[in-house]
């Protein structure tokens, strides 16, 4: 009897393993076609139109057509800080993003290396954008979210805050 006993656990025993391996495979195997299906229903990247923002500046589009855009900017982000600095970050219809700084009052003329700053380099950020302006005194980085703008030329940050952005 006792002997019966011992082959009847050791029997539980190996059914039970054998049932548990059986049930991780099992369970490997699902997560496995999860997965498949997953990347199966992934549409392949494509790039979208930007949504239809406002145009951007005349001038923006202007200087972005010179630096070989196919044109149609929209306005991404646009922010205006306490004393009246005003960034556009937009983005034409390939999808490629710019930054057009300018300082003055909202109706006036843009001249690029004077009141206004157009940038081919911009990358978006968590939360915002980052515009890098090279030149012969330096780097300087444009940090642009919909909160504040931060200036940094050779490691010294200017922050200013936003008083006007859209969307």
């Amino acid at each position: 009897m006792v002997a019966f006993l011992a082959a009847l656990a050791l029997l539980a025993v190996i059914g039970g393993a054998g049932g548990w391996i059986y049930g991780a495979q099992v369970a490997d195997e699902r997560a496995a076609n999860r997965q498949v299906e997953e990347i199966q229903d992934t549409p392949s990247v494509v790039q979208e139109a930007p949504p239809r923002g406002e145009d951007c500046p005349r001038a923006t589009q202007e200087a972005a057509g010179a630096a070989g855009s196919p044109g149609g900017l929209t306005e991404v982000l646009y922010i205006r800080t306490e004393d009246d600095r005003q960034v556009w970050i937009c983005q034409d219809t390939a999808g490629t993003l710019f930054y057009q700084g300018y300082i003055g009052p909202a109706d006036g003329d843009f001249i690029q290396g004077e009141n206004a700053l157009f940038l081919t380099t911009v990358d978006q950020t968590d939360g915002g954008y980052l515009a890098t302006n090279q030149t012969d005194q330096g780097t300087t980085t444009y940090s642009v979210t919909p909160y504040r703008l931060t200036q940094t030329t050779n490691g010294k940050d200017s922050t200013f805050p936003v008083t006007e952005r859209r969307p």
